[in-house]
């Protein structure tokens, strides 16, 4: 889940940097967010210091990550 995330932010930054006429340079640091852990179609709320449903069976699970790129 955590390299699913990771592959997805660096996707969104080259994505990103190149609509800006640039380029990804190497990554300068990474860090791991909130990991939220909801029930399936519940109203749960998204906290700041996370979520873990320990009731339901079915689960969504949702990490964030922040991945700061150098850019060219």
């Amino acid at each position: 889940m955590l390299a699913e995330a990771s592959r997805d932010a660096q996707t969104r930054a080259m994505q990103m940097a190149g609509n800006a006429g640039g380029k990804l340079g190497e990554l300068r640091n990474a860090s791991m967010g909130i990991f939220q852990i909801t029930g399936q179609n519940s109203s749960e709320d998204y906290s700041w210091g996370g979520t873990f449903n320990t009731t339901s069976k079915n689960k969504t699970a949702s990490v964030t990550v922040r991945l700061e790129y150098y850019l060219r």
